[in-house]
């Protein structure tokens, strides 16, 4: 009985750990956590209703992620952004995803064009209402369909790592007037040219859409110093 509590104990807090490592995963990925902000475990703990254990193990998995700084006995902090790991993230996702949608365009079927089409009828909705957390799911959603219709269900799961040093500067960047229509506007040239059977086209258009984050992250480091090494 003693073992089985035991394991029982252990599965909760595992879970718990897991709870706490996804809630403070979404609020740093999205700047709701901003870098170089102090996680005070004792108060996080009472914000989530856990121990502090939970928090904890949450913070050290998203130390290895590069997400968090870790000051043993003094604080953690919300890591500021490198700039070298956003431009190596942004040539590792532009060399996959184009090299992903050169094989799409080069055999280009009517029900691959027709998901991504539905896909893209859902971010002109949420472009039109601005809704920055809504476009940026669906903005993930769409480069995730493009694995998968490609026959290549499990390369985004592959690359997450990668993504999060972009999407912090993605989420940063959003708010500027205009961008989300930008975005639906790329991600709709990308379904143009695979549907009209053009690799080299419409590999070079989806590169450039995944490293215009370069040139946000030059705006951004002059914009939001305080936000960068």
């Amino acid at each position: 009985m003693t073992d089985e509590r035991q394991v029982s104990d252990g599965a909760i807090s595992n879970r718990r750990s897991d709870s706490v490592f996804e809630v403070l995963l979404a609020d740093i990925v999205k700047v709701a956590r901003r870098p170089g902000e102090p996680l005070n475990k004792d108060d996080i703990a009472t914000e989530l209703g856990v121990s502090r254990q939970p928090v904890t193990d949450a913070i050290n998995r998203l130390a290895g992620l590069g997400l968090v700084t870790v000051i043993p006995q003094v604080n953690s902090y919300v890591s500021r952004i490198s700039p070298a790991d956003v431009i190596e993230s942004s040539f590792l996702r532009s060399a996959v995803e184009a090299q992903v949608v050169h094989e799409l365009a080069s055999h280009p079927k009517k029900p691959v064009v027709e998901q991504l089409r539905n896909q893209l009828a859902i971010q002109v909705k949420l472009v039109a209402a601005n809704e920055v957390d809504g476009f940026h799911e669906a903005d993930d959603a769409f480069h995730r369909m493009l694995s998968e219709l490609a026959g290549l269900p499990g390369l985004w799961d592959q690359i997450a790592a990668a993504r999060l040093h972009l999407v912090r500067v993605r989420r940063l960047g959003l708010p500027r007037p205009g961008r989300l229509a930008i975005s639906y506007a790329e991600h709709s040239m990308v379904v143009d040219e695979i549907e009209a059977g053009r690799p080299r086209k419409a590999a070079n258009t989806i590169a450039q859409h995944i490293r215009y984050n370069e040139g946000e992250l030059r705006r951004l480091q002059k914009d939001l110093p305080q936000y960068f090494l």
